[in-house]
C-alpha cells in the first residue's frame, strides 16, 4: 500500500501540495487528476524520494520513504518503475541500450543476462523487433512502450509511475497505452499511481481516482464516486 499521511511538498519555500491523505492499496491504480500546475507530477516525486515532505510521512508498504538514506533509496528505487513525460529516453542509445541501461549502470550482471532480460521486457511490449533501433526512428506510442519496459528492468516492479503517458498521441495509441499500462498492473499485480489531465484516458486505466485543486486533495473515490459527486470544480473538469 502507498499512504500519504498529512504530506505537504514543494521546492525550496513554495508549498506545491498541503496535507495531501491519500492510499493506494495493493494490486489497484490510482489516478491523479487536476490543472496543470496542481501538484500531480510533485507526488510522483515523492513517492522516489526525490523531495523530502515538508510535513507528513509517505510510507510504501510500511516504509517511511522520507527516512531513507541513499543507500536504502537506491535498494528502495529498484521497487519502483518510473515512466516519465513523452518516454523521456536517451537519443544516443539504441532502444535495447536504454532498456538495459540501468542494468549496466547498477548491477553485476553478465551483458548476456541482462540482453536476456531486455529482450523479455521489449517481448512484453512487443517491441523486440526494434531492440537495435534508435528513439528517433519511433513513433511516440512506440517510445512509450519502450519507456515502460526500461521501467521494468531492475525487477518485476512492486510500483509503477505514470507521469502523463498519452501526452501528444492521437486517441487510438493512448488507448493502446492505457491497455498496456493495465496489463502491467493485472500481470505484475502492482500499484499503480496515473498522472494524467485526460478525462478519457483516466476512466480506462484507473481504479480510483483522486483530484487535486489549489494544493488540496479534494476528492478521492471510484469512478462512480467522482461521476456522483457535486463539487464545483470536479463537475467542470467532467464537462469539458
Amino acid at each position: 500500500m502507498i499512504q500519504f499521511e498529512g504530506v505537504s511538498l514543494g521546492y525550496g519555500d513554495r508549498v506545491v501540495v498541503s496535507d495531501i491523505n491519500m492510499e493506494v492499496p495493493d494490486g489497484k491504480t490510482m489516478v491523479i487528476l487536476g490543472d496543470s500546475g496542481s501538484g500531480k507530477s510533485t507526488l510522483l516525486k515523492g513517492i522516489l524520494g526525490i523531495l523530502q515532505p515538508f510535513s507528513g510521512r509517505i510510507l510504501v508498504d510500511g516504509e517511511n520513504v522520507g527516512q531513507l538514506d541513499e543507500k536504502e533509496l537506491l535498494r528502495y528505487r529498484q521497487r519502483i518503475g518510473m515512466v516519465f513525460q513523452e518516454g523521456a529516453l536517451f537519443d544516443s542509445l539504441t532502444v535495447g541500450e536504454n532498456v538495459g541501461f540501468w542494468l549496466w549502470e547498477h548491477t553485476d550482471w553478465s551483458d548476456e543476462k541482462i540482453e536476456e532480460r531486455v529482450r523479455t521486457l521489449l517481448r512484453f511490449v512487443s517491441l523486440e523487433q526494434v531492440i537495435d533501433q534508435r528513439p528517433d526512428a519511433l513513433s511516440g506510442g512506440m517510445k512509450r512502450r519502450v519507456a515502460i519496459a526500461r521501467a521494468m528492468a531492475p525487477q518485476d516492479p512492486k510500483v509503477m509511475l505514470y507521469d502523463e503517458p498519452t501526452t501528444g498521441l492521437d486517441p487510438f495509441t493512448s488507448r493502446s497505452i492505457c491497455d498496456l499500462v493495465r496489463q502491467v498492473q493485472s500481470e505484475f499485480n502492482v500499484m499503480s499511481l496515473v498522472v494524467t489531465h485526460d478525462l478519457h484516458d483516466a476512466f480506462r486505466v484507473g481504479d480510483l481516482f483522486s483530484f487535486i485543486h489549489d494544493a488540496k486533495v479534494i476528492l478521492t473515490g471510484d469512478r462512480e464516486t467522482i461521476e456522483q459527486s457535486t463539487d464545483p470544480f470536479v463537475r467542470t473538469f467532467l464537462s469539458t
